[in-house]
C-alpha cells in the first residue's frame, strides 16, 4: 500500500471496484464516505483518468504536499533540520501518515519553510 494516502482517505476508497474513472471515484466518495475537506482537496486533484488500482490513485496524490502534513507543520519553528521536524511530529502525536511522510526527507539538509520540506516529499 502507498503511503501517500492519509488513512481517511483510504478508509474513504476501501471497497469501491476498479477500474474507475477520477469523477466516478469522487462520485462514489461523495455517496458513501464523510471525509474531511482537506482529504476531498486532495482527490479533487487526481488527475482526470481511468484508476485501475488504490496505489495508483495514492502516487497520483502525493504530487500535492499533503494538506495534512502542511498542518502538522504549520506551527513549527523553521528551519530546522529532519530530526528537529521528526521529533516535532512526533512529539505532538500526529498520524502515522505524517510521521512517514517525514521520515522520507533527506538526511543532513537545514530545511527554510515548509515549501522547501514540501519539495523533498
Amino acid at each position: 500500500m502507498a503511503i501517500f494516502c492519509n488513512t481517511e482517505i483510504m478508509n474513504a476508497i476501501k471497497g469501491i471496484k476498479l477500474p474507475k474513472e477520477k469523477s466516478e471515484i469522487l462520485d462514489y466518495i461523495d455517496k458513501n464516505s464523510d471525509i474531511s475537506e482537506a482529504s476531498k482537496i486532495a482527490l479533487n486533484k487526481l488527475d482526470d483518468k481511468i484508476y485501475n488500482s488504490t496505489d495508483e490513485m495514492c502516487e497520483n496524490i502525493k504530487i500535492v504536499c499533503d494538506l495534512e502534513v502542511r498542518n502538522a507543520l504549520a506551527e513549527m519553528d523553521l528551519p530546522a533540520d529532519k530530526n528537529e521536524i521528526l521529533d516535532y511530529v512526533r512529539f505532538r502525536n500526529f498520524s502515522e501518515f505524517v510521521v512517514q511522510s517525514l521520515e522520507n526527507l533527506p538526511d543532513g539538509y537545514t530545511f527554510n519553510d515548509i515549501s522547501d520540506i514540501c519539495s523533498e516529499l
